[in-house]
C-alpha cells in the first residue's frame, strides 16, 4: 500500500507492508482481552443466530417450558451468553488486512480513550438515581435494576485490558518505507499539467500520534487518486 505523506514543503511517498499473521493474532488478542462484555438471557423455542460466533462465549440454555403451534408443540429454552464488543480498532484492523489505505490515518489518529468507562456509567447511574423522588418507588427500582446490572457487568470485566498497549503494538507492526519524495509545487505542477484539477480527489488531513517513527510532527495525506 502507498502512503504520502507532508513534511513542510515535501511530500514524501511511503510503501506500507506488515505481517498479516502477526497483525491477526493481535487482533484476537485484542477481541480477547479488551472487549467490552455484557451477559445476555431470553427465552425462545428456536436456537438464536448470531452474526458472529466468535464474539458469543459461555454459550448455554436451560429448559423452561413448551410452546404450543397449530402443528406441532416445541420446548422453550432460556438461552444465556456473554457477548464480546470489540473496541472500533478491531474494524479498522480488519481493513487494514484487506489493503484498505484509507484506514491508516485512523490507525494513527485512533483515539483510545474515546469510550466511556463503566465507572462512569455507574456514576450517572448514581446521579439519576438520586433526583428521582422517594416517593416515586417504580421508577427507583427501574435505576436500581441498572445499578445492580452494571455492578454486575463491571465484575465481568474486571479481567479486561486497557487497549494502549496493544494500539502501540499494532503501530509498531506497521512498517513505513520511503519510497519517492516530491516539492508541493511540483506535485501542483503535475496535477495541472495532467489535467487533474478540474476534478480534484479527496484530501485527508491528519496529525500523525503515537508513532514509534520519528513521524509524530509531520502531516498525513492520504490521496485516494494516484497519479
Amino acid at each position: 500500500m502507498d502512503y504520502f505523506l507532508k513534511n513542510e514543503e515535501i511530500v514524501e511517498k511511503y510503501l506500507i507492508s506488515f505481517n498479516k499473521e502477526k497483525i491477526e493474532q493481535l487482533k484476537e488478542k485484542i477481541i480477547d482481552e479488551c472487549s467490552f462484555i455484557e451477559h445476555k438471557e431470553f427465552s425462545s423455542d428456536y436456537f438464536p443466530t448470531f452474526s458472529n460466533k466468535k464474539l458469543i462465549r459461555n454459550l448455554k440454555k436451560i429448559k423452561v417450558g413448551i410452546k404450543e403451534y397449530f402443528e406441532e408443540t416445541r420446548d422453550v429454552y432460556l438461552y444465556s451468553f456473554d457477548q464480546y464488543e470489540p473496541p472500533y480498532l478491531v474494524k479498522l484492523i480488519d481493513r487494514l488486512l484487506n489493503n484498505d489505505e484509507k484506514c491508516i490515518s485512523e490507525i494513527l489518529n485512533y483515539d483510545i480513550y474515546a469510550k466511556i468507562s463503566i465507572d462512569d456509567k455507574i456514576k450517572l447511574a448514581n446521579q439519576e438515581l438520586m433526583k428521582i423522588n422517594a416517593e416515586d418507588i417504580y421508577q427507583k427500582k427501574i435505576k436500581l435494576k441498572e445499578l445492580e446490572d452494571l455492578v454486575k457487568t463491571k465484575e465481568l470485566n474486571k479481567e479486561q485490558q486497557n487497549i494502549e498497549p496493544y494500539y502501540k503494538q499494532l503501530i509498531g507492526l506497521i512498517k513505513f518505507d520511503l519510497v519517492d519524495s516530491m516539492s508541493i509545487d511540483d506535485l501542483n505542477r503535475t496535477i495541472i499539467f495532467l489535467g487533474l484539477e478540474s476534478s480534484p480527489s479527496p484530501i485527508q488531513v491528519d496529525n500523525l500520534q503515537n508513532s514509534d517513527r520519528g513521524l509524530s510532527s509531520k502531516i498525513i495525506l492520504l490521496i485516494d487518486k494516484k497519479l
